[in-house]
């Protein structure tokens, strides 16, 4: 009997997961870091650096936190309360932000809050981080995992063509001119992002093991160097995350040089993101059959194939653009080879990043 009672709750838990990474999809292709967001700084500076920062900020922001809360984490039985605090941090600061564009287009203004709300939901993400992860390990099975984040993304990137359908009529619409369009963008976000959260919170999370002993920040980072220099197979694995990340900061400027050089509008934006979560649609499924059949090591390979190819496709584009006169029209969408590539190998950064990491542990 209670067997049947574990599968239900298995059943219930992935249900929930499910609709918490879909909807969180759908609101975060509104306001697509590398294309939406870094838009939106564009517009208020010249700054190539905080342009360029609006991406990697969001990355680092979420794996600062995790080094000096994990310690504290590992002592307590039910994580979900370290999720839930993270999940109210969010909310209140994407309101926040969103209020703040409604209410004023002074830019200095407009550019120090959004940096300063955007690196606290992110920070609050790294926060939940842990728990999010060992909430999924510890109620969802091994070998469902692959099919959990597939799925998730499978359809997130449904709802996802639709959010950048909204996102591309919104910021092309005379009547909302900027910053109004992207605060409408914001506003949905909230109204979206809320409901994702509420949904993971509901997972009944079963009691774990802890860590009795207290464990200080130089112990830990202690024992991470110690596991750096003992786990041949963990560092590896980290030095081609770290790699992989260090090329994804290009990635923000190639809407800025369709927009700058190829003279694309703000409502191609939603195009590209269409374009982008199309791809990762369909490729998706996929890769998460890849990922249980043959494991996330060929996934990890592959990706870092396709990372190096899109670039190269960045550096035919513009060696294309500065040895020919080019014009017309047509010319933003000679980006769109390049979303199609980087759509279609997005969906390994959740297998590598997530599943691939939650088996080394």
């Amino acid at each position: 009997m209670k067997a049947a009672i574990d599968r239900r709750e298995t059943r219930r838990s992935f249900a929930l997961h499910v609709f918490n990474g879909a909807t969180f999809n759908f609101a975060e292709r509104l306001i697509d870091p590398p294309l939406t967001l870094t838009w939106f700084v564009s517009e208020l500076t010249s700054s190539n650096l905080l342009i360029g920062l609006v991406a990697p900020l969001g990355d680092a922001c979420w794996f600062l936190p995790q080094m000096f809360v994990s310690a504290r984490i590992q002592r307590m039985k039910l994580k979900m309360p370290t999720y839930i605090a993270s999940a109210i941090i969010r909310s209140v600061a994407w309101l926040l932000l969103a209020g703040t564009v409604w209410l004023t287009k002074d830019p200095v203004i407009l550019l120090v809050c959004f940096f300063a709300l955007y690196t606290s939901t992110r920070l609050a993400s790294g926060l939940a981080g842990i728990s999010f992860f060992d909430i999924t390990a510890k109620t969802i099975p091994a070998r469902q995992r692959g099919g959990l984040f597939s799925l998730r993304q499978f359809l997130g990137g449904i709802l996802g063509l639709g959010a950048a359908w909204i996102a591309g009529v919104i910021l092309g619409h005379p009547s909302l001119p900027f910053p109004r369009g992207h605060a409408t963008l914001f506003t949905i976000y909230c109204a979206v992002m809320i409901p994702a959260l509420v949904a993971f919170m509901m997972i009944r999370e079963p009691p774990g093991a802890v860590v009795s002993n207290p464990v200080t920040l130089g112990q830990q980072f202690r024992r991470a160097g110690q596991l750096l220099r003992e786990d041949r197979v963990y560092r590896r694995y980290l030095a081609t995350r770290m790699t992989i990340g260090l090329a994804g900061t290009a990635l923000p400027f190639y809407g800025l040089y369709a927009k700058s050089v190829l003279g694309a509008p703000d409502s191609m934006v939603g195009i590209y993101v269409m374009t982008r979560v199309l791809a990762q649609l369909t490729f998706n499924l996929p890769w998460g059959r890849l990922s249980d059949r043959h494991g996330n090591q060929l996934v990890l390979r592959l990706q870092t194939l396709g990372s190096g190819l899109a670039a190269l496709l960045v550096l035919a584009l513009t060696g294309l653009g500065s040895s020919i006169n080019l014009q017309g029209a047509w010319l933003p969408y000679l980006a769109l080879p390049l979303y199609v590539l980087e759509g279609a190998i997005r969906p390994t950064y959740v297998l590598t990043g997530s599943n691939f990491l939650i088996e080394l542990v």
